[in-house]
C-alpha cells in the first residue's frame, strides 16, 4: 500500500461527503486551472464559466479517480479533453495578448496588478507580453505542451498522460515548439 498525498487525503474526505474538503481543493487548484484554460481560449468570461465546468464534472467523476496515480495529472487530463473539446466546438480563433478588452480599472483590481514602479519592472512585463504573444502565435497542438510543461510545469510523463501522447511524441514537439519559439523570438529581434 502506498501512503496517500494531501489532495488524496482531500479526496478521501469528498468522497467520504465533506464540502468543505472539495471547496479546499478548488481553492487549491482555481488559479492553475483558471490560468491554463485562459491561456488557450484568451477570454475571461469563457475562462471562468470552464473552470466552473471543470469543477462540476471533476466532482462528478472523483469518485472514478485511481488513487494510484497523481491527482494533478488526472485533473488536467479532464481540464485538457474539455477544454480542446470547447475549441473544436466553437473552432474558436486562438486570441493574441493584443486583446484591449480589458480596462485599466479591471487591471489594477485584479490579483496580477503589481502596483511598484520602475524600468526594470516594465522591461521584463514588455519582454513577457512579447514572448507570450508568441505562444500565442504557434499552432495549438504546441501551445498547449508549452502551456503544461513551462506554466503549469508538468514533466513529459504527466503531459503525455494529460493528453494521451506517447512521451516520445511529447518530447518531439516540445523541441519543435522551442525551435518555432526561438526562431520567431529572434525574427523580432527579443534575443541578441
Amino acid at each position: 500500500m502506498f501512503e496517500l498525498d494531501e489532495d488524496q487525503v482531500l479526496i478521501n474526505k469528498i468522497l467520504e461527503g465533506s464540502r468543505s474538503a472539495f471547496e479546499e481543493l478548488m481553492k487549491k487548484y482555481n488559479k492553475k486551472i483558471y490560468g491554463f484554460i485562459y491561456r488557450i481560449v484568451r477570454k475571461e468570461d469563457i475562462a471562468s464559466e470552464l473552470t466552473q465546468d471543470f469543477f462540476i464534472k471533476m466532482f462528478r467523476v472523483l469518485n472514478k479517480y485511481n488513487f494510484e496515480f497523481k491527482f494533478s495529472t488526472w485533473a488536467y487530463r479532464i481540464c485538457y479533453n474539455m477544454v480542446i473539446d470547447y475549441v473544436r466546438k466553437n473552432r474558436m480563433q486562438i486570441d493574441s495578448l493584443d486583446d484591449t478588452s480589458v480596462s485599466q480599472k479591471q487591471m489594477v483590481e485584479s490579483n496580477n496588478y503589481v502596483k511598484e514602479d520602475g524600468f526594470e519592472f516594465l522591461a521584463k512585463q514588455e519582454t513577457n507580453q512579447m514572448i507570450w504573444q508568441v505562444v500565442d502565435s504557434i499552432p495549438i497542438k504546441y501551445k498547449e505542451l508549452i502551456l503544461l510543461r513551462y506554466l503549469q510545469g508538468f514533466k513529459y510523463e504527466e503531459i503525455a498522460e494529460v493528453t494521451d501522447l506517447p512521451v516520445g511524441t511529447v518530447k518531439n514537439r516540445i523541441f519543435k515548439a522551442k525551435e518555432i519559439l526561438k526562431s520567431e523570438i529572434e525574427k523580432n529581434g527579443m534575443l541578441k
